[in-house]
């Protein structure tokens, strides 16, 4: 079982590699534009969670993740050809990382606040 510190290697390296796959080498339309935001190795390597965003929303969001999903054998075959110093390439599960909408959902709410502040400084200063 590797330690923590090998876990966060294989984690970066996992993230990197996927990253180069997903955006230049598969051609499924489905997928679109996807940034793999964080992946997450189990303990014993044999399978890792693989968070993704994507400025896709409702069902092109869905369909993006199945197109994922659908590409996994192939992405794990890549990573296998790619990375010499894992014993074992873990299983894939994509999905959504939905830190980053709620990262913009407060921005927007933040924005939306200073702007009722300063229209309402503005109309207390004309009166």
């Amino acid at each position: 079982m590797p330690n923590q510190h090998r876990l966060q290697m294989v984690a970066r390296e996992l993230l990197r590699e996927i990253s180069v796959i997903v955006n230049f080498e598969m051609k499924d339309p489905r997928i679109g534009m996807v940034t793999v935001t964080k992946v997450e190795p189990a303990s014993d390597m044999k399978t890792a969670k693989v968070y993704v965003s994507t400025m896709a929303e409702g069902k092109d969001r869905e369909t993006a993740l199945k197109g994922l999903g659908d590409a996994r054998n192939f992405i794990r075959a890549q990573l296998r050809a790619r990375m010499k110093g894992v014993r074992y390439i873990p299983e894939l599960t994509f999905r959504f990382d939905e830190s980053i909408a709620g990262a913009i959902r407060v921005s927007k709410l933040i924005d939306q606040v200073a702007k009722e502040r300063q229209e309402k400084g503005e109309t207390e200063r004309s009166s």
